[in-house]
């Protein structure tokens, strides 16, 4: 008999979408194989992927710029692609409601996170396309959920920490809730949840202590979603004894923050991958390092490792990417706020060069916005000098990868295109002033 051949939907762009997650793949654990920030991003923007598709499709499939960014891509850059492709293909799950307690009528059940994927080019377009498709046993329950969560892939495009995305899901699930609380489930039930780590691959301090779980997972994950999205997590702690034996969330609703949303969320920063390479980290092994790492982890040693080739009261640093490698795998390096790093809301009670740097990064991005309207009114002719402009004055001082990103994509890069737009504005405007900042609060609290 012959097979009946699997429909394939093309999807425009996934990255205006809300996606409507079913609750039993919400606090999923673990198993087998980690699950990162990106392979968490990655499999919702493909979720929201198939839920715009025919629902009679059995493949899935949109363009690989699309899904990732809205830029070019060539073998490098699906390098990122491929090995979180991989992993989801691989990765053991359990799929519950979202609860430990064994109630008549709950399922459980297992699977990876994905059935299949591919990656194909059109010979004739040289359009870059992925296919993907769904285990049959959840693809229902996964694509048109009876309970599900309304998320923002806009705020999950500024989370850079995987405990901070899986928070976020689980306790936009209890936003409408009366009591506005999540369940209450032993500390160590959530651990592999924020975690991403099953606990057989978790070292027996974490495992065994509350604090430790609490301190690297709970509290950054907390102030990120509290920093950079539209709702507010307070932790609640419930003891025996002394001993905190169950925790569980309050969930309220909070004004969206002052915070400038792209209106294509990115998977991938890929800034951190250039940032690498400027430190002598070969781009095969930057890429690596970012696929296999946590973007929060990532920035803290970036940063840490700039902050000391630059000094010039220490003895030169012998070798930056051992350092870097070195605080990475440690991760001795001080936390980066990542509601700065990202250009989130303000965290109450945060020291003010802190709260003058998250500033700074939201009038970043709307001077971006600026520069760039001022730029598309301009004529070709303008639009052409100021780009010879930006490779003269600007692109000598970029690291490599930059400067390769712009010879063969220029401002189809999202890389280059922030860099560019970042060097017109303050070409145009200069530096931003004390009282340019001023005015733009003033401006952002009376529209927020």
């Amino acid at each position: 008999m012959a097979t009946k051949r699997a429909k394939k939907t093309d999807v425009v762009s996934p990255s205006s979408a809300e996606l409507r997650k079913a609750v039993e793949a919400i606090a999923i654990q673990p198993k087998s194989g980690k699950i990162t920030l990106l392979t968490r991003k990655l499999f919702n923007v493909l979720l929201a992927v198939a839920q715009q598709a025919d629902e009679n499709g059995d493949t899935y499939r949109a363009l690989l710029s699309d899904i990732v960014a809205n830029s070019a891509f060539d073998s490098n850059d699906t390098a990122l692609v491929k090995e979180h492709l991989r992993r989801m293909v691989s990765v053991q799950v359990e799929w519950s409601s979202g609860t430990s307690s064994q109630k008549p009528g709950r399922k459980w059940g297992i699977s990876t996170l994905i059935a299949d994927a591919e990656i194909l080019e059109d010979p004739a377009t040289r359009r870059v396309w992925v296919e993907f498709s769904f285990a049959p046993k959840i693809k229902k329950k996964l694509l048109d959920p009876v309970q599900y969560a309304r998320l923002s892939l806009q705020f999950q495009s500024q989370l850079r920490s995987s405990a901070g995305l899986a928070l976020y899901e689980i306790c936009v699930r209890y936003l409408t809730n009366p009591s506005h609380l999540t369940m209450r489930e032993t500390w160590e039930w959530w651990r592999p949840i924020l975690s991403g780590t099953p606990d057989t691959e978790a070292g027996d301090e974490a495992k065994r202590e509350y604090k430790y779980f609490k301190r690297d997972y709970l509290r950054p994950a907390i102030a990120e979603v509290n920093a950079v999205t539209n709702i507010f997590v307070e932790l609640i702690e419930h003891r025996e004894g002394r001993r905190v034996a169950e925790i569980q969330f309050r969930v309220t609703e909070r004004k969206q923050p002052m915070l400038a949303l792209d209106e294509h969320p990115n998977v991938f920063d890929s800034t951190l991958v250039d940032r690498m390479v400027k430190i002598g980290i070969p781009l095969k092994e930057a890429q690596t390092l970012y696929a296999d790492s946590e973007e929060n982890r990532i920035r803290a040693a970036l940063q840490m490792t700039e902050q000391r080739m630059r000094s010039t009261t220490l003895p030169p640093v012998r070798s930056a990417p051992a350092l870097f490698k070195d605080a990475l795998k440690k991760g001795y390096a001080p936390p980066v706020d990542s509601a700065a790093a990202t250009g989130g809301g303000r965290l109450a009670g945060a020291p003010a060069e802190d709260l003058k740097a998250r500033l700074l990064g939201e009038y970043a991005a709307f001077r971006r916005k600026e520069a760039q309207s001022l730029y598309d009114e301009q004529g070709e002719l303008e639009r052409e000098t100021a780009r010879r402009s930006f490779e003269e004055d600007e692109l000598p001082g970029l690291g490599t990868h930059m400067r390769d990103d712009w010879r063969r994509r220029g401002l189809e890069s999202k890389l280059t295109e922030t860099a560019f737009f970042d060097w017109l504005a303050r070409k145009t405007w200069g530096e931003p002033t004390d009282g340019d900042l001023l005015s733009f609060t003033l401006n952002q609290t009376r529209t927020v």
